[in-house]
Protein backbone atom coordinates (compact mmCIF):
# COMPACT_ATOMS: atom_id res chain seq x y z
CA UNK A 1 0.00 0.00 0.00
CA UNK A 2 1.41 3.59 -0.93
CA UNK A 3 1.52 6.31 1.16
CA UNK A 4 -0.56 8.52 -1.17
CA UNK A 5 -3.33 5.38 -1.00
CA UNK A 6 -3.04 5.29 3.41
CA UNK A 7 -3.14 8.99 3.71
CA UNK A 8 -6.22 9.09 1.06
CA UNK A 9 -7.62 6.40 3.34
CA UNK A 10 -7.05 7.80 6.72
CA UNK A 11 -8.32 11.11 5.36
CA UNK A 12 -11.45 9.15 4.65
CA UNK A 13 -11.98 7.94 7.93
CA UNK A 14 -11.69 10.97 9.40
CA UNK A 15 -13.88 12.40 7.20
CA UNK A 16 -16.71 9.79 8.23
CA UNK A 17 -16.10 9.89 11.37
CA UNK A 18 -16.89 13.61 11.16
CA UNK A 19 -19.96 12.85 9.57
CA UNK A 20 -21.25 10.25 11.70
CA UNK A 21 -20.68 12.52 14.83
CA UNK A 22 -22.63 15.12 13.17
CA UNK A 23 -25.70 12.71 12.60
CA UNK A 24 -25.54 11.58 16.32
CA UNK A 25 -25.49 15.41 17.12
CA UNK A 26 -28.55 15.92 15.12
CA UNK A 27 -30.13 12.78 16.21
CA UNK A 28 -30.21 14.12 19.77
CA UNK A 29 -31.10 17.18 18.99
CA UNK A 30 -33.95 16.92 16.58
CA UNK A 31 -36.44 18.39 19.42
CA UNK A 32 -34.55 21.88 18.84
CA UNK A 33 -35.26 21.66 15.06
CA UNK A 34 -38.51 24.14 14.91
CA UNK A 35 -40.04 25.24 11.73
CA UNK A 36 -40.94 28.32 11.56
CA UNK A 37 -44.47 27.18 9.20
CA UNK A 38 -45.63 24.85 12.37
CA UNK A 39 -45.61 27.76 14.61
CA UNK A 40 -49.63 28.73 15.88
CA UNK A 41 -50.11 32.46 13.96
CA UNK A 42 -51.86 33.31 17.59
CA UNK A 43 -49.47 32.61 20.44
CA UNK A 44 -51.22 30.93 23.29
CA UNK A 45 -51.62 32.84 25.56
CA UNK A 46 -52.49 35.16 22.58
CA UNK A 47 -51.07 38.37 22.86
CA UNK A 48 -52.93 41.69 23.51
CA UNK A 49 -50.76 43.98 22.08
CA UNK A 50 -48.76 43.19 19.51
CA UNK A 51 -45.74 45.06 19.40
CA UNK A 52 -44.40 47.55 16.81
CA UNK A 53 -42.29 46.21 13.98
CA UNK A 54 -40.27 47.52 11.29
CA UNK A 55 -38.94 45.30 8.43
CA UNK A 56 -35.82 46.82 7.16
CA UNK A 57 -33.58 46.05 3.93
CA UNK A 58 -30.78 47.46 1.62
CA UNK A 59 -31.49 47.17 -2.10
CA UNK A 60 -29.12 47.94 -4.90
CA UNK A 61 -29.60 47.16 -8.43
CA UNK A 62 -32.45 44.84 -7.72
CA UNK A 63 -35.16 45.61 -10.08
CA UNK A 64 -35.99 42.12 -11.09
CA UNK A 65 -37.06 41.48 -7.65
CA UNK A 66 -37.64 44.14 -5.18
CA UNK A 67 -41.54 44.90 -6.28
CA UNK A 68 -42.32 41.06 -5.24
CA UNK A 69 -40.47 41.05 -1.99
CA UNK A 70 -41.59 44.50 -0.69
CA UNK A 71 -45.59 43.45 -1.97
CA UNK A 72 -45.04 39.92 0.05
CA UNK A 73 -43.41 42.43 3.32
CA UNK A 74 -46.57 44.74 3.47
CA UNK A 75 -48.70 41.80 3.04
CA UNK A 76 -48.47 40.90 6.38
CA UNK A 77 -51.05 39.95 8.62
CA UNK A 78 -49.35 41.92 11.58
CA UNK A 79 -50.18 45.58 13.17
CA UNK A 80 -48.41 47.91 14.22
CA UNK A 81 -46.02 47.25 10.70
CA UNK A 82 -43.57 49.81 8.58
CA UNK A 83 -41.15 48.81 6.06
CA UNK A 84 -38.05 51.04 5.28
CA UNK A 85 -36.24 50.20 2.32
CA UNK A 86 -33.09 52.08 1.28
CA UNK A 87 -32.26 52.37 -1.79
CA UNK A 88 -28.09 52.05 -1.36
CA UNK A 89 -27.20 54.06 -4.82
CA UNK A 90 -29.04 52.02 -7.45
CA UNK A 91 -28.57 52.66 -11.47
CA UNK A 92 -31.41 50.76 -12.23
CA UNK A 93 -35.17 51.45 -11.80
CA UNK A 94 -35.05 49.98 -8.00
CA UNK A 95 -35.03 53.59 -6.81
CA UNK A 96 -38.45 54.30 -8.58
CA UNK A 97 -40.11 50.88 -7.97
CA UNK A 98 -40.22 51.64 -4.59
CA UNK A 99 -41.26 55.08 -4.41
CA UNK A 100 -44.24 53.84 -6.62
CA UNK A 101 -45.08 51.41 -4.20
CA UNK A 102 -44.60 54.15 -0.96
CA UNK A 103 -47.15 56.20 -2.82
CA UNK A 104 -49.78 53.25 -3.02
CA UNK A 105 -49.13 52.68 1.08
CA UNK A 106 -48.03 54.47 3.27
CA UNK A 107 -46.62 52.09 5.81
CA UNK A 108 -43.67 51.79 3.31
CA UNK A 109 -40.69 54.48 3.59
CA UNK A 110 -37.45 54.68 1.15
CA UNK A 111 -34.71 56.15 1.99
CA UNK A 112 -32.31 57.09 -0.56
CA UNK A 113 -28.60 56.97 -0.40
CA UNK A 114 -26.65 58.93 -2.66
CA UNK A 115 -22.92 58.21 -1.17
CA UNK A 116 -21.11 55.86 0.74
CA UNK A 117 -18.60 57.15 4.31
CA UNK A 118 -15.24 55.84 4.46
CA UNK A 119 -15.00 52.68 6.26
CA UNK A 120 -18.44 51.12 5.72
CA UNK A 121 -20.03 48.61 3.19
CA UNK A 122 -23.19 49.48 1.33
CA UNK A 123 -25.33 47.42 2.90
CA UNK A 124 -24.25 47.56 6.34
CA UNK A 125 -24.32 51.29 5.73
CA UNK A 126 -27.37 51.21 4.66
CA UNK A 127 -29.14 48.93 7.31
CA UNK A 128 -27.82 51.31 9.78
CA UNK A 129 -28.57 54.18 8.82
CA UNK A 130 -32.60 52.82 7.88
CA UNK A 131 -32.24 51.24 11.74
CA UNK A 132 -31.62 54.90 13.32
CA UNK A 133 -35.10 56.23 11.50
CA UNK A 134 -37.40 53.75 13.20
CA UNK A 135 -38.41 53.64 16.94
CA UNK A 136 -40.31 49.78 16.65
CA UNK A 137 -39.57 47.72 19.69
CA UNK A 138 -38.41 44.77 16.93
CA UNK A 139 -36.77 45.37 13.55
CA UNK A 140 -36.16 42.18 11.28
CA UNK A 141 -33.44 42.69 9.31
CA UNK A 142 -33.52 41.19 5.80
CA UNK A 143 -33.10 41.57 2.05
CA UNK A 144 -34.69 42.57 -1.00
CA UNK A 145 -35.28 39.66 -2.57
CA UNK A 146 -36.91 37.77 0.39
CA UNK A 147 -40.37 36.21 0.06
CA UNK A 148 -42.47 36.10 3.03
CA UNK A 149 -45.69 34.41 3.52
CA UNK A 150 -48.24 36.70 5.11
CA UNK A 151 -48.43 35.01 8.59
CA UNK A 152 -44.07 34.67 8.46
CA UNK A 153 -43.70 37.74 11.24
CA UNK A 154 -47.11 36.72 13.37
CA UNK A 155 -45.41 33.49 13.86
CA UNK A 156 -41.48 34.84 14.46
CA UNK A 157 -43.13 37.53 16.91
CA UNK A 158 -45.39 35.23 18.87
CA UNK A 159 -42.74 32.94 18.96
CA UNK A 160 -39.96 35.19 20.25
CA UNK A 161 -42.20 37.08 22.82
CA UNK A 162 -43.76 33.78 24.19
CA UNK A 163 -40.38 32.17 25.14
CA UNK A 164 -38.63 35.54 25.97
CA UNK A 165 -36.01 35.42 22.93
CA UNK A 166 -34.05 38.62 21.74
CA UNK A 167 -33.08 37.42 18.60
CA UNK A 168 -34.51 35.03 15.70
CA UNK A 169 -32.85 34.06 12.68
CA UNK A 170 -34.56 31.83 10.15
CA UNK A 171 -32.89 29.56 7.58
CA UNK A 172 -34.59 30.62 4.10
CA UNK A 173 -36.15 27.90 1.85
CA UNK A 174 -33.69 28.30 -1.60
CA UNK A 175 -35.71 27.11 -4.21
CA UNK A 176 -33.26 25.36 -7.40
CA UNK A 177 -34.23 24.74 -10.58
CA UNK A 178 -31.37 22.51 -11.75
CA UNK A 179 -29.23 19.21 -10.47
CA UNK A 180 -26.32 21.83 -10.41
CA UNK A 181 -28.07 23.90 -7.99
CA UNK A 182 -29.58 21.13 -6.27
CA UNK A 183 -26.11 19.61 -5.74
CA UNK A 184 -24.59 22.74 -4.51
CA UNK A 185 -27.07 23.46 -2.35
CA UNK A 186 -26.86 20.09 -0.57
CA UNK A 187 -23.20 19.99 0.13
CA UNK A 188 -22.89 23.69 1.15
CA UNK A 189 -26.12 23.36 3.40
CA UNK A 190 -24.54 20.14 4.89
CA UNK A 191 -21.43 22.31 6.17
CA UNK A 192 -23.58 25.09 7.04
CA UNK A 193 -25.33 22.62 9.82
CA UNK A 194 -21.66 21.44 10.83
CA UNK A 195 -20.32 24.91 11.49
CA UNK A 196 -23.76 26.28 13.55
CA UNK A 197 -24.43 23.13 15.44
CA UNK A 198 -28.19 23.88 15.33
CA UNK A 199 -28.54 22.31 18.44
CA UNK A 200 -26.27 24.46 20.27
CA UNK A 201 -27.54 28.13 19.57
CA UNK A 202 -30.02 27.93 22.07
CA UNK A 203 -27.33 27.08 24.59
CA UNK A 204 -25.96 30.41 26.34
CA UNK A 205 -22.26 28.82 27.60
CA UNK A 206 -21.57 27.42 23.98
CA UNK A 207 -20.07 29.71 21.69
CA UNK A 208 -22.36 28.05 18.52
CA UNK A 209 -23.99 31.22 17.11
CA UNK A 210 -26.08 31.92 13.83
CA UNK A 211 -27.55 34.87 11.72
CA UNK A 212 -29.10 34.79 8.53
CA UNK A 213 -29.30 37.65 6.06
CA UNK A 214 -32.77 36.78 4.63
CA UNK A 215 -34.73 36.87 8.36
CA UNK A 216 -32.81 38.51 11.40
CA UNK A 217 -35.42 39.47 13.88
CA UNK A 218 -34.18 41.32 16.78
CA UNK A 219 -35.18 43.95 19.47
CA UNK A 220 -34.10 47.06 18.45
CA UNK A 221 -33.40 48.06 22.37
CA UNK A 222 -30.60 44.95 22.03
CA UNK A 223 -29.66 45.80 18.44
CA UNK A 224 -28.35 49.66 19.57
CA UNK A 225 -27.03 47.71 22.74
CA UNK A 226 -24.34 45.50 20.99
CA UNK A 227 -23.69 49.00 18.72
CA UNK A 228 -25.64 48.19 16.02
CA UNK A 229 -23.50 47.60 12.83
CA UNK A 230 -20.83 50.09 13.40
CA UNK A 231 -18.48 47.62 15.23
CA UNK A 232 -18.86 45.38 11.78
CA UNK A 233 -19.29 48.37 9.61
CA UNK A 234 -16.89 46.59 7.25
CA UNK A 235 -17.83 42.59 7.99
CA UNK A 236 -18.52 41.04 3.98
CA UNK A 237 -20.19 38.56 6.58
CA UNK A 238 -22.51 40.73 8.71
CA UNK A 239 -25.32 38.54 8.94
CA UNK A 240 -23.95 35.64 11.06
CA UNK A 241 -21.30 38.36 12.95
CA UNK A 242 -24.42 40.07 13.79
CA UNK A 243 -25.62 36.76 14.91
CA UNK A 244 -22.60 35.67 16.95
CA UNK A 245 -22.40 39.39 19.23
CA UNK A 246 -25.85 39.26 20.45
CA UNK A 247 -25.17 35.44 21.33
CA UNK A 248 -21.83 36.32 22.27
CA UNK A 249 -23.53 39.48 24.80
CA UNK A 250 -25.87 37.66 26.19
CA UNK A 251 -28.61 37.58 24.64
CA UNK A 252 -31.39 34.44 23.76
CA UNK A 253 -30.76 33.66 20.15
CA UNK A 254 -32.83 30.99 18.07
CA UNK A 255 -32.33 29.31 14.79
CA UNK A 256 -35.69 28.20 13.16
CA UNK A 257 -35.96 26.24 9.48
CA UNK A 258 -38.10 28.95 7.23
CA UNK A 259 -39.25 26.28 4.29
CA UNK A 260 -42.98 27.57 3.85
CA UNK A 261 -42.57 30.91 5.04
CA UNK A 262 -39.32 32.34 4.37
CA UNK A 263 -37.61 32.14 0.81
CA UNK A 264 -35.65 33.39 -1.47
CA UNK A 265 -33.95 32.69 -5.12
CA UNK A 266 -30.46 33.02 -4.02
CA UNK A 267 -28.38 32.28 -7.37
CA UNK A 268 -29.30 31.32 -10.69
CA UNK A 269 -27.60 28.45 -11.94
CA UNK A 270 -24.30 25.98 -10.78
CA UNK A 271 -22.36 29.21 -12.07
CA UNK A 272 -24.29 31.81 -10.49
CA UNK A 273 -23.99 29.92 -6.79
CA UNK A 274 -20.28 29.69 -7.48
CA UNK A 275 -19.82 33.30 -7.88
CA UNK A 276 -22.04 34.13 -5.27
CA UNK A 277 -20.02 33.41 -2.55
CA UNK A 278 -17.45 35.81 -4.44
CA UNK A 279 -17.16 38.21 -1.48
CA UNK A 280 -18.01 35.67 1.51
CA UNK A 281 -15.97 32.46 0.67
CA UNK A 282 -12.77 33.91 1.78
CA UNK A 283 -13.85 36.32 3.98
CA UNK A 284 -15.31 33.75 6.47
CA UNK A 285 -11.65 33.35 6.94
CA UNK A 286 -10.77 36.11 7.92
CA UNK A 287 -9.06 36.87 4.72
CA UNK A 288 -6.34 34.12 5.79
CA UNK A 289 -4.70 32.11 3.56
CA UNK A 290 -3.76 29.28 5.77
CA UNK A 291 -7.40 29.01 7.25
CA UNK A 292 -8.70 28.91 3.73
CA UNK A 293 -6.11 26.05 2.94
CA UNK A 294 -7.10 23.95 6.28
CA UNK A 295 -10.86 24.68 4.96
CA UNK A 296 -10.22 23.22 1.69
CA UNK A 297 -8.51 20.40 3.26
CA UNK A 298 -11.70 19.77 5.96
CA UNK A 299 -13.99 20.01 2.77
CA UNK A 300 -12.00 17.13 0.85
CA UNK A 301 -12.13 15.04 3.77
CA UNK A 302 -15.75 15.18 4.07
CA UNK A 303 -17.07 15.17 0.54
CA UNK A 304 -14.40 13.28 -1.47
CA UNK A 305 -11.85 11.12 1.19
CA UNK A 306 -14.94 9.05 1.89
CA UNK A 307 -15.87 8.33 -1.26
CA UNK A 308 -12.47 7.36 -2.23
CA UNK A 309 -11.93 5.60 0.96
CA UNK A 310 -14.70 3.25 -0.22
CA UNK A 311 -12.06 1.63 -2.87
CA UNK A 312 -9.33 1.49 -1.74
CA UNK A 313 -7.00 1.23 1.59
CA UNK A 314 -7.53 -1.88 4.60
CA UNK A 315 -11.03 -3.27 4.75
CA UNK A 316 -11.30 -1.73 7.90
CA UNK A 317 -10.90 1.51 6.43
CA UNK A 318 -13.09 0.99 3.51
CA UNK A 319 -16.11 -0.66 6.07
CA UNK A 320 -15.80 3.23 8.13
CA UNK A 321 -15.66 4.74 5.25
CA UNK A 322 -18.99 3.10 3.75
CA UNK A 323 -20.44 4.16 6.96
CA UNK A 324 -19.28 7.72 6.43
CA UNK A 325 -21.33 7.79 2.49
CA UNK A 326 -24.03 6.44 4.05
CA UNK A 327 -24.47 8.80 6.81
CA UNK A 328 -23.99 11.59 3.75
CA UNK A 329 -27.44 10.31 2.52
CA UNK A 330 -29.32 9.45 6.16
CA UNK A 331 -28.20 13.55 7.04
CA UNK A 332 -29.59 14.65 3.55
CA UNK A 333 -32.36 12.25 4.25
CA UNK A 334 -33.15 14.16 7.43
CA UNK A 335 -32.88 17.64 6.13
CA UNK A 336 -34.87 16.89 3.31
CA UNK A 337 -38.04 18.51 4.75
CA UNK A 338 -36.00 21.71 4.96
CA UNK A 339 -33.62 21.58 1.89
CA UNK A 340 -36.49 19.78 -0.54
CA UNK A 341 -33.25 17.79 -1.55
CA UNK A 342 -33.30 13.66 -1.50
CA UNK A 343 -31.17 11.47 0.17
CA UNK A 344 -29.93 10.27 -3.26
CA UNK A 345 -27.80 13.10 -3.99
CA UNK A 346 -25.57 11.82 -1.44
CA UNK A 347 -23.70 9.77 -4.40
CA UNK A 348 -22.67 12.64 -5.97
CA UNK A 349 -21.26 14.63 -3.13
CA UNK A 350 -17.73 14.65 -4.68
CA UNK A 351 -18.88 16.03 -7.78
CA UNK A 352 -20.61 19.39 -5.29
CA UNK A 353 -17.53 19.28 -3.09
CA UNK A 354 -15.47 20.08 -6.22
CA UNK A 355 -18.00 22.97 -6.94
CA UNK A 356 -17.30 23.89 -3.45
CA UNK A 357 -13.82 24.43 -3.53
CA UNK A 358 -14.23 26.08 -6.93
CA UNK A 359 -15.81 28.45 -5.39
CA UNK A 360 -13.39 28.82 -2.12
CA UNK A 361 -10.46 28.90 -4.50
CA UNK A 362 -12.32 31.42 -7.11
CA UNK A 363 -12.64 33.70 -3.74
CA UNK A 364 -9.44 33.90 -2.61
CA UNK A 365 -7.68 34.18 -6.25
CA UNK A 366 -10.19 37.15 -7.09
CA UNK A 367 -10.14 38.94 -3.45
CA UNK A 368 -5.91 38.50 -3.54
CA UNK A 369 -5.89 39.72 -7.26
CA UNK A 370 -7.80 42.47 -6.95
CA UNK A 371 -6.59 43.56 -3.16
CA UNK A 372 -9.48 43.48 -2.00
CA UNK A 373 -13.68 43.02 -2.56
CA UNK A 374 -14.99 43.92 -5.03
CA UNK A 375 -19.01 44.01 -4.57
CA UNK A 376 -22.11 46.29 -5.74
CA UNK A 377 -19.84 48.77 -7.98
CA UNK A 378 -17.71 49.63 -5.13
CA UNK A 379 -13.98 47.96 -4.53
CA UNK A 380 -13.04 47.78 -0.79
CA UNK A 381 -9.03 47.56 -0.01
CA UNK A 382 -7.90 44.45 1.16
CA UNK A 383 -6.09 45.59 3.72
CA UNK A 384 -8.82 47.91 5.01
CA UNK A 385 -11.17 44.35 5.82
CA UNK A 386 -7.80 42.42 7.32
CA UNK A 387 -7.71 45.81 10.12
CA UNK A 388 -11.23 45.87 10.15
CA UNK A 389 -11.58 42.08 11.11
CA UNK A 390 -8.74 42.13 13.86
CA UNK A 391 -10.41 45.00 15.53
CA UNK A 392 -13.65 42.95 15.12
CA UNK A 393 -12.84 39.94 16.60
CA UNK A 394 -10.90 41.37 19.28
CA UNK A 395 -14.17 43.12 20.34
CA UNK A 396 -16.06 40.29 19.81
CA UNK A 397 -13.88 38.08 22.44
CA UNK A 398 -14.29 40.89 25.25
CA UNK A 399 -17.72 40.67 24.42
CA UNK A 400 -17.84 36.90 25.25
CA UNK A 401 -15.43 37.56 28.23
CA UNK A 402 -17.64 40.19 29.87
CA UNK A 403 -20.84 38.18 29.77
CA UNK A 404 -19.11 34.76 31.21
Amino acid sequence: MTALTLTLSMLGVLGSLVWLAHFGHLALHLDRVIFLDDLPGEPEPTLDDWPSLAILFAARDEAGMVEQATRSMLAQDYPHLEVIAVDDRSTDETGAILDRIAREDDRLRVVHIDRLPPGWLGKTHALQLGSESTGARWVLFTDGDVILTPDALKKAIGFAEGQGIDHVTVGPEVPAHSVGERLFLAFFGLLFSMKITIGQVSNRRSKAYAGIGAFNLVKLGVFRDVGGFRNLSLSVDDDMRLGQVLKFAGYESRFLMGRGSVSVRWQVGLGGMIRGLEKNFFAATGFHLGKAAAGALFIISLGIAPYLGVLIGPTWARIVCALGVATIAATLGASARQSGIHWYYAALMPLATLAILTALGRSVILTLTRDGVRWRGHHYPLIELKRHVHRRDAWIREVWRSTR
